[in-house]
Parts: C-alpha cells; sequence; structure tokens
C-alpha cells in the first residue's frame, strides 16, 4: 500500500479545474451536466483536456471526470496501490451521485489503467458499465470483461511507438488485449501524442467510438472481434 493518501496532492492539483464538483474533495466534476445524453465518465491528464472535450462534444452530453495518478505517485511507489486508493474513492462518489446509470468510460495515457480499474469497481447496485475508448493504453494487468476501443497515434515518431503495445510486438499486443478486455479494436489516428483533444481528431475519435458502441459484441466471438483489429500493424 502506498505510504502517501493520494486524495491530498489530487485535490490540491485539481482546485482550479472547470466543472461543478461532485465531491467535498472536488476531484470528481461533471461539465455539461444538464445534457440529455448518457453521462460519459472520463479520466484526463491535464485540465485543458477536459474542457476541450466537453466543449467539443457539446451542451447535450455530460463529461462526468477525474484525473489520473500522473505527478502523485513518487518514485518508487507502487502505482497500482495508488491508482487502487483513487478509483475506490471514485467509484463510492459516483455511487452516491449517479445511481442506476450506465457509463461508457474513456482516458488517454496515465489515465487508462484508472479509467480500467473503475470498469471493475462500478458494476453492481444498478450501475452498469457499458464500452471502453482508451487512448495511449499501456494495457496494465486489469481483466475488464469489458468490449474496448483502443486509439494510437502515428505521427510522433519519438512518443507514439512508446506508448503503443501492439507497435514493440503486434502478437503480444493482441494476446494481451484478448485477456483484457471481452472485445477490442485497436486503430491508428494520423495524430501524436498529446494531440488527441483537438476539434479534428476527437471528431474522428467519437465517430469510431459510437460506431463501436453501436455493434452487438455479444454477437461476436472475441477472436473475431479481435482479428477485425489489425488496422495499423
Amino acid at each position: 500500500m502506498s505510504s502517501i493518501d493520494p486524495l491530498i496532492p489530487q485535490k490540491r492539483l485539481m482546485f482550479s479545474w472547470a466543472g461543478r464538483p461532485i465531491d467535498e474533495q472536488g476531484i470528481l466534476r461533471v461539465l455539461n451536466e444538464d445534457g440529455a445524453r448518457s453521462p460519459l465518465l472520463w479520466i484526463f491528464n491535464a485540465s485543458h483536456e477536459a474542457t476541450d472535450l466537453a466543449r467539443i462534444l457539446g451542451p447535450d452530453q455530460p463529461v462526468i471526470f477525474s484525473r489520473s495518478s500522473h505527478l502523485i505517485v513518487p518514485e518508487g511507489e507502487d502505482l497500482s496501490a495508488v491508482r487502487l486508493q483513487l478509483t475506490q474513492y471514485l467509484s463510492t462518489q459516483i455511487r452516491a451521485a449517479f445511481p442506476n446509470r450506465q457509463f461508457d468510460i474513456g482516458a488517454s495515457c496515465q489515465g487508462a489503467g484508472m479509467a480500467m480499474q473503475l470498469s471493475t469497481l462500478l458494476p453492481g447496485n444498478g450501475i452498469r458499465v457499458g464500452h471502453l475508448c482508451l487512448i495511449n493504453c499501456m494495457l496494465p494487468d486489469i481483466a475488464t470483461g469489458r468490449p474496448a476501443l483502443l486509439f494510437y497515434g502515428e505521427d510522433d515518431p519519438l512518443n507514439d511507438p512508446l506508448n503503443d503495445p501492439f507497435r514493440r510486438d503486434a502478437v503480444a499486443g493482441q494476446n494481451r488485449a484478448i485477456q483484457l478486455f471481452s472485445h477490442y479494436r485497436r486503430e491508428v489516428l494520423h495524430t501524436g501524442h498529446g494531440q488527441y483533444y483537438s476539434d479534428e481528431v476527437c471528431a474522428e475519435l467519437f465517430g469510431q467510438f459510437d460506431a463501436f458502441r453501436s455493434v452487438r459484441w455479444a454477437d461476436i466471438p472475441p477472436m473475431a472481434a479481435a482479428k477485425s483489429s489489425t488496422v495499423g500493424w
């Protein structure tokens, strides 16, 4: 277990973030809360990503969000322990504030592990988790049992290969993803690290995510879905 309480630095880091605080700590927030669409639950790395995404998706799309454990975990600390502490806290707050709701969950980079962890903690007592949308996911060892759309970039030769486990070893990446998700698809976008929340990239990303969410994954064998994910290999 981590020697620090991650809520303390997280509260400080999110103090000036936009959105209405849902919890007393201010680390769970909402933008576009009057929207009529089913809410998205998202883990960001930076404050501008939350405001950019909420603006791009429009006022009818509520976005409930927190931030990743980036800048919280000291060198040598166990990232998984801090991630679990944060997600256990967030899941309690989400259950209290949004009972009997269904969430699709997304994240980028360091937030992907928290999004995956939340997908395992939230279901039950009327709350359901649908699909995952994960950007630059390093495939941490968290079996979600959920369908996931995985996005990676190809325009940043310095950072993109480091953030894409499929690019390092395509077979190992595929085998890993099959273990973590009920079904998955991998897509490569013409963008680079830190550029996913621009208007153009978000339009493509969410167009593909909407199509992905419309598929009846229960009717598709996991291996068949995995084989369809080889775009960009």
